[in-house]
């Protein structure tokens, strides 16, 4: 069913629900939004939730909805999908079974009304389009009274409209021009028409009742509040849902029985006509809607639910002002909660607009929280438990073409439930999800833009104009841990040529990996900064006395150059520059980029010679000797001599390329394999020291140097 708020419509539903409740049938009421004339992907997608292995039948409104179109396609999907038996309220010739209203005779009914009380004889019946069947129905129930009264009726007297606004407008400026003489009276075929024709002749200054009378049909609201109050025929549309019920009853069944109660329509005399009673608005008011409408402006809704920044609080909100369509009457009777789809707020949301909704509900609660359910259910859990009949409405809730996943409505044994704006708030809640999915991504994207500029977009490295920035955690955390800080920067020299030889994405590559190598390598604290094309800084901190940086460069080396080889790349070195003193700690954020920008080119300018790059394999080779095999007699004569160089030209290459002396490096090997020993083994300390190439107190001189304990206190964790 759609335009759940109009009167006809609800009051054919009231009758299918009386008529269900009587046998004890629940009832599951798919009602559309309708914000176009045809069906949206968002909406259809109710369509596609539908299981109807749940239910044992369906009945079809398609008069209910805003196009031919809009019903055509929910009829196509309902041949196609539904198994179950389908009554179809309508008269157009159809494979469903057809049930429809006899508003022949009650047409006939006001046409007499108008013959027999005010006299008229010349009278003019504007029906529905050509061919309609309900057009055609009305229009012989028109032709029927006039035939009774011995009236005649000239084809120039049957208008074909359009149910809708055009016509009528049409035919009163006709009256007014005088291409058509004015008749005595106007026999409508629906109200929209009837009240559309006084304000038109209105217009012109044609008055109804004084110059033409007017007649309506169908009892709308817009009847009674129009001025003048328009003369219709109420139709007994719960009698016609009662009639639907019981039709799917017998074809569900195979049991024929009649509705629990009857009733018929009324003729509702009004000013439109010439009549002066004054019908009550209670007779044709189901609701207070002056007390409604006040309610649901005075809420604030929108704003409210437009205002919310998270779906936590957007839930909270939505239920706290559900009270704008509960009915107070029906208090512990009614049931509502929001099924979101699992992938309601992603972006990419178009695999998901003809394939339904995810596999799993989130049933949201109150707080915030959400129960996961199976789809295949249709309804959570906590909507399936009750012991007596129900009627929940399923209701969209989408955006457009964009699913967000559906509202539930329960009532207990309650038949007139449907309140109007209840698919106003479910319009509310579509927006306002809409809205705060939009924020969500505009925020994302701003946080993006916003780490462009703070992080480097290719190594996600932060960039150099941050440094001023982190500065002063930097240094706190350094103060924190007692330690002093150190600065190195790195220049991979030579990376043009890796972009001739293998083209901008190839040096892309060997950033992004040399980027990986530095934030895996740099463990302890360390923040890393991405400070040119080829330059890279490093903010670091170390134990008194520790030579962490020196380890620390030689590893980014390291790594850096198997990679190279891994890849078959051309070898470029990685020259680097260090700054630690207490100078380090004075600058400030005003500062540190000059600082900055003075190690950056120390770095660039420090290249090695070519000594240093003939010798620098074997020095490698040397220095990895030195770690291995600590309990050798390791010497700087002895290395030199393997180069066939000086002692005092190898000393002077080697701390070049590796920022230590030789003679620093066999002494930390020897530590760090006593440290070994000293964890991994229950040795003596005398056969440590042994081990490690020392008399017994000179390596416990030498170690305690080093780390500032004696082996002992290692030994015991300390």
């Amino acid at each position: 069913m759609g335009k759940l708020y109009k009167t006809a419509n609800r009051r054919q539903l009231s009758g299918i629900l009386e008529e269900a409740f009587s046998r004890n049938i629940s009832a599951c009421i798919f009602v559309m939004q309708e914000e176009t004339m045809q069906l949206s992907f968002g909406e259809e997608n109710l369509l596609h939730m539908i299981q109807f292995s749940l239910l044992d039948g369906v009945i079809f409104v398609p008069y209910s909805f805003a196009s031919h179109e809009y019903a055509e396609e929910i009829e196509r999907f309902l041949l196609e999908n539904c198994p179950k038996p389908i009554v179809r309220i309508g008269i157009e010739p159809n494979p469903f079974v057809q049930i429809w209203y006899p508003d022949r005779e009650d047409m006939a009914e006001i046409t007499r009304h108008l013959i027999q009380i005010h006299h008229c004889e010349n009278l003019v019946c504007l029906t529905g389009p050509a061919g309609n069947p309900v057009s055609l129905e009305r229009l012989a129930g028109f032709q029927e009274a006039l035939t009774e009264a011995g009236l005649s009726c000239p084809e120039e007297n049957i208008i074909y409209g359009d149910f809708y606004i055009f016509a009528a407008q049409k035919l009163a400026q006709e009256f007014a021009d005088g291409s058509r003489s004015l008749p005595d009276a106007v026999v409508c075929a629906n109200d929209m028409m009837a009240v559309s024709l006084c304000d038109a002749l209105r217009k012109y200054q044609i008055s109804v009742p004084e110059d033409i009378l007017v007649t309506g049909y169908d009892g709308v609201l817009e009847s009674v509040l129009h001025v003048p109050a328009v003369t219709t025929y109420s139709p007994a549309w719960k009698q016609l849902g009662r009639n639907a019920m019981c039709q799917l009853y017998e074809l569900m069944t195979g049991k024929t029985l009649a509705s629990h109660k009857s009733e018929t329509g009324k003729l509702l005399c009004r000013e439109s006509c010439g009549c002066h009673q004054t019908a009550e608005f209670s007779e044709q008011l189901d609701f207070n809607y002056p007390r409604l409408e006040e309610n649901y402006i005075d809420s604030s809704l929108s704003a409210k639910l437009l205002s919310c920044t998270t779906l936590e609080g957007f839930i909270k909100t939505m239920y706290d002002f559900n009270y704008v369509f509960f009915d107070p009457y029906y208090y512990e009777k009614e049931l509502y909660c929001l099924c979101l789809c699992e992938h309601w707020n992603e972006e990419n949301h178009d695999s998901h607009v003809r394939s339904g909704y995810s596999e799993n509900m989130l049933r949201m609660h109150y707080n915030g929280s959400y129960t996961v359910f199976s789809l295949s259910d249709m309804l959570p859990p906590d909507f399936q438990k009750a012991s007596v009949p129900t009627a929940t409405f399923f209701t969209a809730i989408c955006f457009q073409n964009r699913c967000f996943g559906y509202s539930l409505l329960q009532y207990h044994e309650v038949a007139d439930s449907v309140n109007p704006y209840y698919l106003r708030f479910c319009r509310e809640i579509s927006n306002g999800l809409e809205f705060l999915r939009v924020r969500n991504m505009l925020q994302s994207l701003a946080y993006h833009d916003y780490l462009s500029q703070v992080r480097d977009t290719l190594t996600g490295l932060y960039n150099l104009n941050q440094l001023p920035h982190i500065w002063n955690d930097y240094l706190s955390d350094v103060q924190d841990r007692n330690e002093t800080c150190f600065w190195i920067s790195l220049h991979i020299a030579g990376l043009y040529r890796v972009a001739e030889n293998g083209g901008t994405i190839q040096k892309d590559k060997l950033l992004v990996a040399f980027a990986e190598y530095l934030q895996n390598t740099c463990n302890y604290h360390e923040k890393c900064l991405r400070t040119g094309e080829s330059d890279f800084l490093i903010l670091g901190s170390e134990p008194a006395f520790s030579q962490y940086h020196n380890l620390l460069i030689q590893n980014l080396r390291d790594h850096f150059e198997q990679h190279q080889h891994s890849q078959k790349q051309i070898v470029l070195p990685l020259q680097a520059a260090f700054l630690a003193d207490d100078s380090i700690q004075l600058l400030t954020k005003e500062t540190v980029l000059t600082a900055a920008a003075a190690l950056m080119t120390e770095a660039r300018n420090n290249k090695a010679t070519y000594s240093e790059q003939l010798h620098y394999k074997d020095l490698k080779t040397i220095r990895n000797q030195i770690y291995q095999n600590p309990e050798q007699e390791w010497s700087v004569s002895l290395c030199s001599q393997s180069l066939n160089i000086s002692s005092s030209y190898f000393c002077k290459i080697y701390q070049k390329a590796f920022g230590v002396t030789c003679a620093y490096d066999i002494r930390r090997s020897k530590m760090e394999h006593g440290k070994y020993l000293l964890l991994h083994t229950s040795d003596t300390l005398q056969e440590i020291s042994r081990k490690c190439g020392y008399d017994y107190s000179h390596f416990m001189r030498s170690f305690k140097k080093f780390f500032q304990m004696t082996p002992t206190e290692y030994r015991r964790g300390k």
